[in-house]
C-alpha cells in the first residue's frame, strides 16, 4: 500500500506505484521462499496465496506482522494481475492507497482482499479476486462485486 506522509506531499505517479507494488511483491516472494513457501506468477499457482493466508490468520500474529503481510501479500495480488492481464497499477487518492485498474477504469484494491481473508475468512478468497479481474467472470458464491465510477466520472475522465 502505497501511503503518503502528509496531505503536502503530491501523491505517487501511476509509475511509481507500480515499481513500489512490484518491488514489495518481489521482496514478499523472495521472504516466503525463505519459509518454505514458493510463490510463482503463473495464475495455476493462485491458490497457494489463499492457503498462505490461512495459515497466517491461523498462527494468530501481532498486529504488526498482518500489516507486514497485508502489505507484501496485496502487493504480489495485484502484481499477478497486472502481469497476467491487461489491468495496471494506479495510485487512487480517494482511497489514498494502491489499486489495480482495467482499461475500462475498474478498480480492485488488492490490499484490501488481503486483509479481508485474513481478518474474515475463506469467504473473500483471492483466487476468485484475481480471476474475475483476469476473465471477467465471478465465481459462484463470492463475494466479488463490480463498483464502476460514476457515470458523471467516467465521462470526466473522457475529456
Amino acid at each position: 500500500m502505497v501511503r503518503r506522509k502528509s496531505q503536502q506531499e503530491p501523491p505517487p505517479s501511476d509509475a511509481e506505484t507500480a515499481e513500489h507494488m512490484r518491488n514489495l511483491a518481489e521482496l514478499f516472494v523472495e521472504h516466503t521462499r525463505e519459509n518454505g513457501y514458493s510463490f510463482d506468477w503463473d495464475p495455476a499457482f493462485i491458490h497457494h496465496l489463499d492457503n498462505y493466508c490461512t495459515e497466517f490468520a491461523a498462527s494468530k500474529p501481532s498486529p504488526e506482522a498482518i500489516h507486514s503481510v497485508i502489505t507484501g501479500a496485496g502487493a504480489c495480488l495485484g502484481e499477478m494481475i497486472v502481469r497476467n492481464s491487461d489491468w495496471t497499477w494506479v495510485y487512487c487518492t480517494d482511497e489514498n492507497a494502491a489499486a489495480v485498474e482495467s482499461p475500462e477504469q475498474l478498480r480492485g484494491y488488492p490490499h484490501n482482499k488481503v486483509a479481508k481473508r485474513i481478518h474474515n475468512g475463506a469467504e473473500h478468497d483471492l483466487e476468485a479476486f484475481f480471476k474475475y479481474a483476469v476473465t471477467g467472470e465471478t465465481q459462484r458464491r463470492t463475494t466479488a462485486r463490480v463498483s464502476k465510477p460514476s457515470w458523471w466520472q467516467r465521462l470526466r475522465s473522457r475529456a
